[in-house]
Protein backbone atom coordinates (compact mmCIF):
# COMPACT_ATOMS: atom_id res chain seq x y z
CA UNK A 1 0.00 0.00 0.00
CA UNK A 2 1.19 3.65 -0.81
CA UNK A 3 0.11 6.93 0.73
CA UNK A 4 0.12 9.87 -0.94
CA UNK A 5 0.32 12.91 0.70
CA UNK A 6 -1.91 16.01 0.94
CA UNK A 7 0.48 18.00 -1.57
CA UNK A 8 0.42 15.22 -4.36
CA UNK A 9 -3.50 14.69 -3.34
CA UNK A 10 -4.04 18.75 -3.91
CA UNK A 11 -1.73 18.39 -7.48
CA UNK A 12 -4.07 15.54 -8.57
CA UNK A 13 -7.26 17.05 -7.57
CA UNK A 14 -5.87 20.03 -10.39
CA UNK A 15 -4.77 17.69 -13.00
CA UNK A 16 -7.82 15.59 -12.64
CA UNK A 17 -10.22 18.90 -13.13
CA UNK A 18 -7.87 19.84 -16.24
CA UNK A 19 -8.80 16.33 -17.69
CA UNK A 20 -12.78 16.81 -16.50
CA UNK A 21 -12.08 20.19 -18.93
CA UNK A 22 -11.19 19.00 -21.94
CA UNK A 23 -13.57 20.00 -24.93
CA UNK A 24 -14.55 16.72 -25.57
CA UNK A 25 -14.53 14.90 -21.98
CA UNK A 26 -18.31 14.37 -21.39
CA UNK A 27 -18.09 13.14 -25.23
CA UNK A 28 -18.11 8.92 -25.78
CA UNK A 29 -14.54 8.28 -26.47
CA UNK A 30 -13.82 7.59 -29.98
CA UNK A 31 -10.14 8.00 -30.29
CA UNK A 32 -6.83 6.32 -29.15
CA UNK A 33 -6.13 9.55 -27.37
CA UNK A 34 -9.68 9.59 -25.82
CA UNK A 35 -9.86 6.39 -24.38
CA UNK A 36 -6.52 6.81 -22.64
CA UNK A 37 -7.56 9.86 -21.39
CA UNK A 38 -11.02 8.19 -20.26
CA UNK A 39 -8.64 5.55 -18.55
CA UNK A 40 -6.82 7.96 -16.60
CA UNK A 41 -9.77 9.98 -15.56
CA UNK A 42 -11.21 6.52 -13.49
CA UNK A 43 -7.85 6.15 -12.29
CA UNK A 44 -7.82 9.59 -10.85
CA UNK A 45 -11.15 8.66 -9.32
CA UNK A 46 -9.95 5.94 -8.04
CA UNK A 47 -6.93 7.70 -6.51
CA UNK A 48 -9.35 10.22 -4.37
CA UNK A 49 -12.11 8.27 -3.59
CA UNK A 50 -9.53 6.35 -1.34
CA UNK A 51 -8.52 8.86 -0.31
CA UNK A 52 -5.07 8.66 -1.48
CA UNK A 53 -4.29 5.18 -0.81
CA UNK A 54 -2.85 3.10 -3.56
CA UNK A 55 -2.41 -0.41 -4.06
CA UNK A 56 0.64 -2.03 -6.12
CA UNK A 57 -2.02 -3.69 -8.73
CA UNK A 58 -3.16 0.58 -8.76
CA UNK A 59 0.18 1.81 -9.70
CA UNK A 60 0.65 -1.28 -11.81
CA UNK A 61 -2.10 0.16 -14.13
CA UNK A 62 -0.73 3.99 -14.38
CA UNK A 63 2.61 2.41 -15.65
CA UNK A 64 0.24 0.75 -18.03
CA UNK A 65 -1.54 4.15 -18.93
CA UNK A 66 1.71 5.47 -19.56
CA UNK A 67 2.87 2.69 -22.08
CA UNK A 68 -0.64 3.01 -23.47
CA UNK A 69 -0.67 6.84 -23.76
CA UNK A 70 2.92 6.83 -25.61
CA UNK A 71 2.07 8.49 -29.21
CA UNK A 72 -0.60 10.75 -27.73
CA UNK A 73 0.10 13.96 -27.64
CA UNK A 74 -2.26 15.22 -24.99
CA UNK A 75 -3.19 11.72 -23.22
CA UNK A 76 0.73 11.35 -23.01
CA UNK A 77 1.07 14.87 -21.47
CA UNK A 78 -1.63 14.18 -18.63
CA UNK A 79 -0.28 10.84 -17.57
CA UNK A 80 3.24 12.31 -17.49
CA UNK A 81 1.54 14.73 -15.14
CA UNK A 82 0.47 12.19 -12.98
CA UNK A 83 3.18 10.26 -13.22
CA UNK A 84 5.96 12.67 -11.93
CA UNK A 85 3.42 13.69 -8.87
CA UNK A 86 2.90 9.78 -7.95
CA UNK A 87 6.57 8.63 -9.08
CA UNK A 88 8.80 11.73 -8.36
CA UNK A 89 12.06 9.96 -7.41
CA UNK A 90 11.70 7.10 -10.16
CA UNK A 91 14.31 8.04 -12.02
CA UNK A 92 16.61 10.24 -9.85
CA UNK A 93 17.71 9.30 -6.29
CA UNK A 94 18.72 13.48 -4.99
CA UNK A 95 21.90 13.69 -2.64
CA UNK A 96 19.79 14.74 0.58
CA UNK A 97 17.36 11.53 -0.64
CA UNK A 98 20.35 9.01 -0.65
CA UNK A 99 21.62 10.41 2.89
CA UNK A 100 18.62 9.45 4.49
CA UNK A 101 18.94 6.21 3.89
CA UNK A 102 22.37 5.58 5.69
CA UNK A 103 20.92 6.85 8.35
CA UNK A 104 18.61 4.02 8.99
CA UNK A 105 21.53 1.19 8.72
CA UNK A 106 23.14 3.10 11.68
CA UNK A 107 20.34 3.77 13.57
CA UNK A 108 19.69 -0.19 13.43
CA UNK A 109 23.27 -1.54 14.29
CA UNK A 110 23.65 0.96 17.12
CA UNK A 111 20.37 -0.70 18.50
CA UNK A 112 20.73 -4.53 17.40
CA UNK A 113 18.60 -4.36 14.87
CA UNK A 114 18.87 -6.95 11.56
CA UNK A 115 18.44 -4.62 8.81
CA UNK A 116 18.42 -6.29 5.57
CA UNK A 117 19.75 -4.35 2.39
CA UNK A 118 17.16 -1.70 1.41
CA UNK A 119 14.86 -2.47 -2.16
CA UNK A 120 14.02 0.27 -4.14
CA UNK A 121 10.87 -0.36 -6.39
CA UNK A 122 9.68 0.72 -10.09
CA UNK A 123 7.74 3.53 -7.95
CA UNK A 124 10.57 5.47 -6.51
CA UNK A 125 10.08 3.84 -2.77
CA UNK A 126 12.86 1.99 -0.87
CA UNK A 127 11.84 -0.91 1.57
CA UNK A 128 14.26 -1.41 4.51
CA UNK A 129 12.81 -5.29 6.40
CA UNK A 130 14.18 -4.46 10.25
CA UNK A 131 14.36 -7.34 12.88
CA UNK A 132 13.78 -6.14 15.92
CA UNK A 133 14.53 -8.51 18.87
CA UNK A 134 12.38 -10.21 20.81
CA UNK A 135 9.26 -9.09 18.30
CA UNK A 136 7.77 -11.44 15.68
CA UNK A 137 8.48 -10.67 11.77
CA UNK A 138 10.20 -7.56 10.46
CA UNK A 139 9.06 -3.90 10.49
CA UNK A 140 9.01 -2.15 7.22
CA UNK A 141 10.26 1.23 6.38
CA UNK A 142 9.15 2.84 3.31
CA UNK A 143 10.54 5.84 1.97
CA UNK A 144 10.42 8.30 -1.05
CA UNK A 145 11.67 11.47 0.01
CA UNK A 146 7.86 12.18 0.59
CA UNK A 147 6.13 9.52 2.09
CA UNK A 148 7.45 7.56 5.15
CA UNK A 149 5.88 4.30 6.26
CA UNK A 150 6.37 2.12 8.92
CA UNK A 151 4.59 -0.84 8.65
CA UNK A 152 4.52 -3.17 11.87
CA UNK A 153 3.97 -7.55 11.76
CA UNK A 154 -0.17 -7.59 11.87
CA UNK A 155 -0.48 -4.93 8.95
CA UNK A 156 -0.73 -1.74 11.45
CA UNK A 157 1.06 1.42 9.87
CA UNK A 158 2.08 4.86 10.60
CA UNK A 159 2.39 7.26 7.90
CA UNK A 160 4.69 10.44 8.04
CA UNK A 161 4.81 12.86 5.54
CA UNK A 162 7.55 15.69 4.54
CA UNK A 163 7.96 18.42 1.44
CA UNK A 164 11.07 19.68 1.61
CA UNK A 165 15.06 18.14 2.70
CA UNK A 166 14.52 19.23 6.57
CA UNK A 167 10.99 17.94 6.91
CA UNK A 168 11.89 14.52 5.38
CA UNK A 169 15.11 14.35 8.04
CA UNK A 170 12.28 14.82 10.99
CA UNK A 171 9.89 12.62 9.25
CA UNK A 172 12.38 9.99 9.14
CA UNK A 173 13.89 10.65 12.76
CA UNK A 174 9.80 10.89 14.29
CA UNK A 175 9.86 6.85 12.50
CA UNK A 176 12.82 5.88 14.02
CA UNK A 177 11.55 6.83 17.17
CA UNK A 178 8.50 5.09 16.59
CA UNK A 179 10.68 1.78 15.98
CA UNK A 180 12.29 2.36 19.02
CA UNK A 181 9.56 2.61 21.17
CA UNK A 182 8.07 -0.44 19.16
CA UNK A 183 10.92 -2.42 20.51
CA UNK A 184 10.24 -1.20 24.34
CA UNK A 185 8.87 -4.68 26.61
CA UNK A 186 5.96 -1.95 27.07
CA UNK A 187 4.86 -2.43 23.94
CA UNK A 188 1.93 -4.67 23.81
CA UNK A 189 -0.93 -5.81 21.79
CA UNK A 190 -4.41 -5.10 23.35
CA UNK A 191 -8.23 -6.19 22.45
CA UNK A 192 -10.58 -3.38 22.75
CA UNK A 193 -14.21 -4.71 23.44
CA UNK A 194 -16.58 -2.04 21.70
CA UNK A 195 -20.51 -1.94 21.91
CA UNK A 196 -22.35 -4.27 19.53
CA UNK A 197 -19.11 -4.64 17.15
CA UNK A 198 -16.50 -7.17 17.45
CA UNK A 199 -13.22 -6.22 19.67
CA UNK A 200 -10.73 -4.16 17.60
CA UNK A 201 -6.87 -5.70 18.01
CA UNK A 202 -4.79 -2.54 18.80
CA UNK A 203 -0.74 -2.10 19.08
CA UNK A 204 -0.34 0.02 22.15
CA UNK A 205 2.97 1.29 21.36
CA UNK A 206 5.42 2.48 24.73
CA UNK A 207 5.35 6.13 23.81
CA UNK A 208 1.25 6.58 23.97
CA UNK A 209 0.69 5.96 20.31
CA UNK A 210 -1.89 3.10 19.49
CA UNK A 211 -2.10 1.90 16.01
CA UNK A 212 -5.02 -0.47 14.60
CA UNK A 213 -4.59 -2.31 11.34
CA UNK A 214 -4.23 -0.18 8.25
CA UNK A 215 -4.83 3.20 10.05
CA UNK A 216 -3.39 4.57 13.24
CA UNK A 217 -4.03 7.42 16.16
CA UNK A 218 -1.74 9.59 18.85
CA UNK A 219 -3.37 10.15 21.65
CA UNK A 220 -3.28 13.93 22.71
CA UNK A 221 -1.20 14.77 25.48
Amino acid sequence: MTELSKRQLTVLQRIWRDLQSEPDARETPDTDDSVCRAGLDAWLAGVMSSDGQLTTPSLGDLIELEAEASGHAVARAYVDEVVAVVMPHRDEVPLWYAALGRVIPEHCRERNYQVKDSMRDRFGYQTWEIHVPHREGPVKLSLNGEVFLLTFPGGYTWPEFAQYPDDASDALHDQLRLLDAYADPATRTVSVKRPLRRPRTELHVSDGTVLWRHGGRRPRT
